[in-house]
């Protein structure tokens, strides 16, 4: 046992203690001061610990845990959305419709209205029908008096009503936009509402309005109390705004911000970034400037991730490369060159192979130490891509929660694809260091759905894909704490329960290495606490 000098302000004991810490795999009890680990050992070692104004916690076995760390989530944007949006997160267009009606008649005529989270293979799916896409008469029946705008849960798919695409300039002759797409009625050519990738982005972030800061303050509160109920402690946000990041240091001079935040700036920051002289890890333990996000493919739950081969069902369908691969090595030169860690969302194997390229480029013209660049999702891998990654010392971000949640999508991809997508068996292997992440909204964000998606590769219907790839629940364990602290060059503060670490802990109701794998998702989070403080009790 290692303790601080002087007494603990909280001390658990009688506790199944997974450390993370290979020097001491388990714990029966821990001490926490001023918002770090002060000793952890038996629950003799830590008697010495306890004072008479020590708060004593008898957890009577439950299983601890070091907190939960998403690498790759969407977090105040989807506050935001939970807050201002409808949420299509249900299984049938009228309820979709509903939603969004009720969404439109508290908006007034000729403000945007939009909604997330809608999903095609989920949406009147029977046993004789896959589902369906959202098209411009689906919407204009919910209004006229509106442009809407809807967004497919993966976020690279967006569905407009006929006010929406003129007021985003789209007519019948427009053609597609670099780097994006815009669907069509296959046998008159008309536009039928669906806009792809790129195209939406002078949309998103030009035509609708920028949420006012009250609403992004209480979009902050909301998603923070959903990740923190779930044994979340911190995150790294894949998509930071300048007003996002504002709202950020807002809530936490507020006391309102309980997750600790990575933030991954949305690539057009870069250069007022640059040209301030801030480089990846500026901040404190709570907030942090992370990377440089950029998307360079599309979506794998919308089958437009660009891959070698085509999608199964096609023989030219390859996806959709987002950035070019000029573009994609003038933007990795200039951040590296900056000093920031980039990050990069790449799904298909072409595209990673891009990235890397650009990565290797920048790093021999510029060469630097532990720069940690990441390929966010990195979902399509060979053995060639995996020895480049290694060899970089390239982060992995893969979808945890995509097996389990998005299975009825994966024969798309087919079943040879998928013995190296989500390959977290092949990166362990391999020696590159992969996370856990869920990208929310996207996959779902409960950490332990992810631990059994990454464990057991099954999806909800009991349907097994890519079993080679299936990994240890110790494995999948350290992917979502010290893994995910890694890849936010944080691994010497927190990601294992270590005298000196934030203390920043899960109580759950069972031991997830000592049940059915097929269970895990269901195991209750007790309680939550960062830095000390109790941020959710079950």
């Amino acid at each position: 046992m290692t303790t601080v000098n002087g007494k603990a302000e909280t001390v658990i004991k009688n506790a199944n203690i997974i450390t993370i810490d290979d020097g001491r795999p388990k714990a029966q009890a821990l001490a926490m001061t001023h918002g770090r680990f002060s000793g952890v050992g038996s629950n003799e070692d830590i008697e010495g610990l306890i004072g008479p104004d020590t708060e004593v916690l008898d957890l009577g076995g439950k299983t601890v845990l070091p907190g939960f760390i998403d690498a790759h989530i969407h977090v105040l944007s989807s506050g935001v959305k939970h807050v201002m949006s409808a949420d299509c997160d249900v299984r049938s267009l009228k309820q979709v419709q509903a939603g969004l009606k009720e969404r439109a008649d508290k908006t007034p005529a000729g403000e945007w209205v939009q909604g997330f989270k809608f999903d095609d293979t989920k949406t009147d799916r029977t046993a004789s029908n896959e589902g369906r896409h959202l098209y411009r008469d689906d919407l204009d029946a919910v209004t006229t008096d509106h442009p809407m705008m809807v967004a497919h849960r993966a976020g690279h798919v967006f569905y407009m009503n006929t006010a929406g695409l003129e007021a985003a300039g789209f007519n019948d002759e427009t053609p597609d936009p670099p780097g994006g797409r815009l669907g069509r009625d296959p046998d008159t050519g008309k536009l039928n509402g669906m806009v792809y990738e790129r195209a939406i982005d002078h949309v998103r972030f030009g035509l609708i309005p920028v949420d006012t800061a009250e609403v992004r303050r209480e979009g902050l509160r909301t998603i923070c109390g959903m990740l923190n109920r779930v044994g979340l402690t911190s995150v790294h946000d894949a998509r930071v705004t300048t007003e996002e990041f504002q709202t950020y240091q807002d809530g936490y001079a507020a006391g309102e911000l309980s997750l600790r935040v990575y933030a991954l700036m949305w690539y057009p920051q870069f250069p007022a970034l640059r040209d301030a002289g801030i480089r990846s890890g500026l901040g404190d333990d709570r907030l942090r400037i992370g990377g440089i996000k950029m998307v360079a493919d599309g979506a794998i739950a919308t089958r437009t991730a660009y891959l070698s081969q085509p999608y199964e069902g096609s023989t030219c369908d390859h996806g959709i490369l987002a950035m070019e691969q000029e573009e994609i090595e003038q933007q990795v030169l200039d951040m590296h060159r900056a000093g920031f860690q980039v990050c990069i969302h790449a799904n298909g194997d072409l595209t990673i192979d891009l990235v890397l390229t650009a990565y290797e480029k920048a790093q021999k013209a510029h060469p630097r130490a532990n720069t940690r660049h990441r390929i966010e999702h990195c979902t399509l891998v060979n053995p060639e891509l995996l020895a480049r990654m290694k060899a970089m010392g390239v982060i992995a971000t893969p979808f945890c929660t995509y097996v389990y949640h998005h299975g009825e999508k994966m024969r798309y991809y087919g079943e040879q694809r998928l013995e190296w997508m989500f390959a977290q068996r092949s990166f362990i292997d391999s020696g590159v260091v992969s996370t856990g992440a869920t990208d929310y909204p996207p996959g779902p964000f409960e950490p332990l759905l992810g631990v059994q998606s990454c464990v057991t590769r099954t999806d909800s219907t009991g349907k097994e894909w890519g079993v080679n790839q299936r990994i240890s629940v110790e494995e999948a364990l350290r992917l979502y704490t010290l893994n995910g602290a890694y890849a936010s060059f944080e691994e010497e503060t927190k990601g294992s329960i270590e005298v000196g670490k934030l203390a920043d802990l899960v109580v759950l109701g069972s031991d997830p290495t000592q049940i059915d794998p097929l269970s895990i998702k269901d195991i209750q989070v007790e309680q939550t606490i960062v830095g000390g403080d109790t941020v959710y009790q079950g």
